[in-house]
């Protein structure tokens, strides 16, 4: 199979020309369908528009678009035509955006909803009915799997972000190694909701489904009300998101099946059958979530074992991923219904993984190696930082089990040494904490050598629930890794992916802090 990803894509376009790419969800119950003959066809068109505006192999083409058939159309074309395509988030600010298309040094800026539309137009083409000048399907294509295929940002969650350089063969390597791990086909639907200016949804959101010949659903809006809907009347297969998203679920179907007592019962009762048999007997719940659900995948952050032990369940395989930008995304991700809940599974195929300098526990700092280790940093002393003959070094703290399942500790940079020289994972304990009634967010950061907590509250007296949720944490917690200094906001600060903005913690503990907790 090539690495190409023209190549790799259009003949998935191509094998199943009326099968639908994507379905958007409008005002009204309405839909707009776009099928994948169209979109071959369309990124033609728009391969050939920005020959003619001079671009050529090895230039920048920035992407300024909300997730859509747009982004999916551009992303094609620039590739066909070996060109770097360079994602830019829509969410960013005036300021956000000039910084970034300045740093990325584009030839041209493809931008939805300007006056040009330059994309756009091909979309408005698609729907016509005028007569098209017949293609000869044969595309050859002279781009290699090494040339770099995109340019985009880490996600900053710890810092400044980097610009990462990756290949054709790093994202198709990641992609057809996902799609070994996670069954998918023609047959099933994704619903698209983290943004594509980032890896994890490229990959999962993007590269996955197109070269499966699935539908992507894209939700009229991203709200919780809409998208529940959508995936109730969509029947939607495939879910790649955040922790938080598969938080909300469960809380939402624990609240229905607590104020039913027939359903409790019948839940409880699901839970004590074999998987095969509860996923059969399961339909009720199912039929609330679509009723044709495939897989479950989470990343960007750890998720709490209670979630996926929940979904477990009820029979629905969620599985974790991990990863970073770095690695086109995807290191590992569990195999569907993995026993072992709190693991992120073995490595994809080809990928290698081990443990530096493990302490007694067997933590260490993990580094990889792989067909999808990225080509490096635009910055060559941030890459030789971080890369050692093919291995990169994730600054992540991980164990790997025998079985080659790996489990992550916590980040590096994260990590609080107390004064007794005591290890402590914020990680970890934010999970604790948002087990807790009451707390609906929580990030730990180090003050003085020590854990601090930053919470969301969902209470009337978010102090007083603050002050118990604190204090039922640290009962059941060794010293170290007590919490007795905390403060409160509305919301937590978030990267474009739902990752906590660690870096700005810092600040909002001093201004928000309420006083000690309870030991």
């Amino acid at each position: 199979m090539t690495d190409n990803l023209w190549q790799l894509l259009s003949h998935s376009l191509l094998r199943t020309p009326e099968q639908h790419a994507w379905l958007c969800r409008l005002a009204q119950g309405k839909h707009r369908f776009y099928r994948y003959r169209q979109i071959h066809d369309c990124a033609l068109d728009l391969a050939d528009r920005l020959r003619e505006r001079g671009v050529n192999a090895g230039d920048k083409v920035g992407v300024l678009a909300p997730n859509g058939p747009e982004w999916g159309v551009a992303a094609l074309a620039v590739w066909k035509i070996g060109a770097i395509l360079a994602p830019i988030h829509t969410g960013n600010s005036i300021q956000e955006t000039d910084a970034a298309v300045t740093a990325l040094d584009p030839k041209l800026v493809l931008v939805h909803g300007a006056k040009e539309r330059f994309v756009n137009e091909f979309l408005i083409n698609m729907e016509t009915e005028s007569e098209r000048v017949e293609r000869e399907y044969a595309v050859k294509s002279m781009v290699s799997g090494d040339q770099e295929a995109l340019r985009v940002y880490t996600s900053g969650s710890t810092g400044t972000p980097k610009m990462v350089r990756l290949s054709h063969h790093n994202l198709s390597s990641n992609a057809i190694a996902c799609a070994e791990r996670a069954v998918v086909t023609t047959e099933d639907r994704f619903l698209s909701l983290l943004p594509l200016s980032h890896t994890f949804e490229l990959t999962g959101g993007l590269l996955l489904p197109l070269m499966s010949g699935s539908t992507i659903v894209l939700p009229r809006v991203l709200a919780a009300a809409e998208i529940l809907q959508a995936m109730k009347q969509e029947q939607i297969t495939v879910v790649i998101a955040v922790p938080r998203l598969f938080r909300n679920i469960m809380q939402g179907l624990s609240k229905r099946v607590n104020d039913n007592t027939a359903l409790r019962t019948y839940v409880n009762f699901l839970a004590k059958l074999p998987m095969g048999l509860r996923r059969r007997l399961n339909a009720p719940l199912r039929r609330q979530l679509g009723g044709r659900i495939n897989v479950w995948v989470s990343g960007g952050s750890r998720l709490d074992p209670e979630i996926s032990g929940y979904f477990r369940k009820l029979g629905i395989p969620l599985m974790q991923g991990y990863g970073l930008t770095e690695t086109a995304p995807v290191i590992c991700v569990q195999w569907p219904f993995d026993p072992v809940l709190d693991c992120v599974g073995p490595p994809l195929r080809d990928v290698e993984v081990r443990i530096i300098q493990p302490d007694a526990n067997g933590d260490g700092e993990l580094w990889v190696k792989g067909p999808n280790v990225m080509l490096g940093y635009v910055d060559d002393a941030q890459t030789a930082d971080v890369m050692d003959d093919g291995w990169f070094a994730t600054g992540d703290i991980a164990h790997q089990h025998a079985d080659g399942r790996v489990m992550i500790t916590g980040r590096s940079k994260r990590l609080i040494v107390t004064e007794a020289g005591k290890n402590v994972y914020p990680e970890e304990l934010e999970t604790r904490l948002e087990r807790i009634g009451g707390v609906k967010e929580a990030a730990v950061l180090e003050v003085e050598m020590k854990p601090v907590a930053v919470l969301v509250m969902d209470a009337l007296q978010p102090d007083v629930a603050a002050r118990e949720a604190l204090k039922e944490h640290n009962a059941m917690s060794s010293k170290p890794n007590q919490i007795l200094r905390f403060a409160i906001v509305e919301e937590l600060p978030k990267t474009p992916l739902g990752k906590i903005a660690l870096q700005q913690l810092p600040e909002l503990f001093v201004a928000h802090e309420c006083g000690k907790g309870t030991a």
